[in-house]
């Protein structure tokens, strides 16, 4: 069974309900994003925009795809002549040069025709991501200021379309945070942080402690005593 973000939040926003409730009371509201944003009149209008400009790039790129093709007609006729037997050596050798500039042109028209697809294609979802972040913004605020103006706690969305740019919780009205109350439980088992140590100057001589002075053995005591001599 598959279990997505959103089903656990509310699964676990409706077991913590009752706690809640007893703290403030709730006034829930909901909103169907999805149709929200589909049937917002800027909406409606970004996507016949990025329709007609999609509509541009297909005909420039059929335009030059039919370049192409007249390039690739003109080279397999150059080849078709450059095979004649009657043609001089001097006259065979000067068409095939002609043929290998018509592939050069061929291959600059198909690398032209790639990048053009390529940067038509980025231009058009670049566009649409970024006007789809502007217009859920300005759904938010919408829902946020009715929300309050209604004396609603919250705003959920119940379309399913929460993503990226829509969280599930659309409103808030800040009551019953418990963001820094998990912190400091989650933070207290946190290891002690070890003093820095300050770090050593460049440069700096390196302190040599001197070594202890050693005593100097005494004269008297390393000399052998002297023998007496025998009377006579």
């Amino acid at each position: 069974m598959k279990i997505t973000l959103r089903s656990l939040i509310l699964a676990a926003f409706a077991l913590a309900l009752p706690t809640i409730s007893a703290a403030a009371e709730l006034k829930l509201a909901t909103v169907d994003m999805r149709k929200a944003f589909e049937g917002y009149w800027k909406t409606k209008r970004t996507e016949a925009d990025l329709k007609e400009k999609a509509t541009g790039f297909e005909q420039k790129f059929k335009t030059m795809a039919e370049d192409r093709q007249k390039a690739i007609e003109t080279h397999q006729k150059m080849v078709g002549n450059a095979s004649d037997p009657a043609l001089s050596p001097e006259e065979r050798e000067k068409r095939k040069k002609l043929i290998e500039v018509k592939v050069i042109e061929i291959r600059e028209i198909e690398q032209a025709l790639q990048q053009f697809d390529r940067s038509s294609r980025e231009t058009l979802n670049t566009q649409r991501r970024n006007v789809t972040e502007k217009l859920t913004a300005e759904i938010r605020d919408v829902i946020s200021a009715k929300s309050k103006a209604a004396g609603y706690t919250m705003a959920f969305d119940s379309s399913g379309m929460s993503g990226p740019f829509a969280p599930i919780v659309i409103y808030h009205s800040g009551q019953n945070d418990l963001t820094e109350e998990v912190l400091k439980q989650l933070n207290a088992s946190a290891p002690p942080e070890t003093p820095a140590v300050p770090p050593k100057k460049e440069g700096s001589p390196t302190e040599i402690k001197p070594e202890p002075k050693k005593e100097a053995p005494n004269k008297t005591d390393s000399k052998e005593p002297k023998k007496s001599e025998p009377k006579k």
